[in-house]
């Protein structure tokens, strides 16, 4: 029934005008247009609260398995998995300053106003001096107050163009931001130090040089320990280099040569897929650092390799590309097979005659330390500080 009515609405008064023109009668016009829309609103209002207790409760939607469950476990999941804000989606002080700087600079202009008139008076011999006093006061805390807004709302607005400059990135060079702001380094740091104070970004650091500024507390400690371990790692160089320029050159030559041979045999172990070979080269590869360790430590040992840089090093480097060499034959027949087992067994005879020379290397230091201690209790002995001795000394007392 509602939807008839409406459907005639329209029809009745396009009528009603119709018949006014035709007549040339508009006097009764306006009652006739108002008697058919609140005939036509009054009919809709009682056809609504017929229907209003279906209408209210309206259609109830069908539950399905996947919102109550499937649905509800993806937001959650989303909800968990969402990143950390790392800065201020909206900064504050961007309205404040507009109206600081607004307020500020208009009040300077109509308060330079009165007090230009002010003073014109007081030149034309008019005694206005409190004034002239008043609205210079009030001119100059205007001005103030404008530039006070004018910094904020710059502060704020240079903020902004730093985050579009980070984008999604958790640290970035500030030497990039200088580039792409055209200010220098160090106005950028101390401007986002005191953002960071600000707590405009709210995990953010800059490292200790300055060079770099980093979101997020997992970035910044990331950052550190990366740091760290590239330092341990140039300070591993720089001493080992040290090191290296210490010893006479020939001593060098060897250490060097013996670190050649090292790289070739961890080489052949990564081309030699076999688990039991690749067990034996491992340890054949530390023994030979742990001696070549010993030589960079002390030099004077270095005469003692003659024969293991002549004949035991390079006789082991042609058993190791022989032994490469069979293994990558695509059909091994009974020579070759023989042939990498002597080559196992050598390579088991030569890590024992490198763990011998290894504990050889190590005899003389053990002299020396013997030595030192040797003479170490003589000295408590005739001090009167071994056991014995203090006995003998109470003896005497």
């Amino acid at each position: 029934m509602t939807e008839n009515k409406w459907d005639n609405f329209g029809e009745q008064i396009k009528n009603t005008v119709d018949h006014a023109i035709r007549e040339g009668d508009f006097s009764n016009l306006s009652r006739s247009i108002g008697n058919i829309i609140n005939d036509t609103v009054d009919t809709v209002k009682d056809s609504v609260k017929a229907n209003w207790p279906n209408q209210a409760r309206g259609p109830q939607p069908v539950k399905r398995p996947y919102q109550e469950s499937g649905q509800h476990d993806y937001r959650k999941k989303q909800q968990e998995t969402t990143a950390p804000v790392l800065y201020q989606r909206t900064p504050q002080g961007r309205v404040s300053g507009i109206l600081m700087a607004v307020g500020g600079y208009s009040g300077m202009v109509i308060f330079g106003i009165f007090l230009l008139v002010f003073m014109v008076l007081g030149m034309l011999g008019h005694v206005l001096l409190a004034g002239v006093i008043i609205f210079g006061i009030l001119t100059a805390a205007s001005l103030i107050l404008g530039i006070c807004g004018s910094r904020k709302l710059g502060f704020v607005n240079r903020f902004r163009s730093y985050v579009r400059l980070l984008g999604r990135q958790v640290y970035i060079p500030i030497r990039i931001l200088a580039d792409k702001t055209g200010k220098s380094a160090e106005y950028i740091t101390e401007d986002l130090k005191k953002m960071i104070d600000r707590r405009l970004f709210l995990q953010a650091h800059i490292d200790e040089e300055n060079q770099c500024l980093i979101l997020s507390d997992q970035a910044y400690r990331e950052y550190n320990q990366a740091k760290a371990e590239y330092q341990a790692r140039e300070r591993a160089a720089a001493e080992e280099k040290r090191a290296k320029d210490q010893l006479s050159p020939e001593c060098r030559k060897l250490i060097e040569d013996g670190e050649e041979y090292i790289r070739h045999i961890h080489w052949c172990n990564e081309q030699i897929p076999g688990e039991e070979i690749s067990a034996k080269l491992d340890q054949m590869e530390n023994v030979v650092t742990r001696i070549f360790a010993v030589v960079r430590e002390t030099p004077s040992v270095a005469p003692e390799l003659g024969k293991l840089m002549s004949y035991y090093l390079p006789t082991t480097r042609k058993l190791l590309d022989t032994y490469r060499e069979m293994d990558h034959q695509p059909v091994a027949g009974e020579n070759i097979s023989s042939t990498k087992r002597e080559i196992e067994a050598t390579i088991d005879t030569l890590n024992v005659a490198f763990e011998k020379l290894l504990d050889d290397l190590y005899e003389d230091k053990a002299w020396d330390i013997s030595s030192d201690i040797s003479v170490l209790n003589t000295v408590l002995a005739q001090d009167g500080l071994k056991e014995d001795g203090l006995a003998n000394r109470k003896k005497h007392l």
